[in-house]
């Protein structure tokens, strides 16, 4: 699915993998937003930036479905491993269930390592 770049979320590579999960890559670079006044000495991606790299990702896979999803919030985060500017990230969400709310894992890795893990809490939005 072909979706505009967005240079404050930088993600690319949708695909969805054989265990059914929803998978992106992204990448911050050096001269990101995200980076202002964030560390000036030692940029660091923000956490909020993380975050939010995991709800674009289910927003962007929901675009190719008739679903519209919403985050209502997070639970369970749990950060471990720093990210600094231009580390290729892959995120990884589980599929929405056919349920209209639905708690779904999320885990970002880096270099293979864990970054941040949770869950998203997800509704569906029923048009009549």
């Amino acid at each position: 699915m072909q979706t505009p770049p967005n240079s404050w979320l930088p993600l690319e590579e949708f695909r969805i993998t054989p265990e059914g999960r929803w998978e992106t890559r992204g990448r911050f670079g050096s001269h990101s937003e995200w980076f202002s006044g964030h560390f000036d000495e030692c940029p660091l991606v923000p956490g909020v930036a993380l975050l939010s790299l995991a709800v674009e990702t289910v927003i962007r896979q929901a675009l190719g479905t008739e679903r519209i999803l919403k985050i209502s919030g997070f639970s369970r985060v749990r950060f471990k491993h720093l990210v600094f500017p231009d580390e290729e990230l892959v995120i990884s969400v589980a599929a929405m269930t056919q349920d209209p709310k639905a708690e779904l894992d999320f885990y970002l890795t880096c270099h293979g390592e864990p970054v941040v893990q949770g869950l998203l809490k997800v509704t569906e939005e029923i048009c009549f």
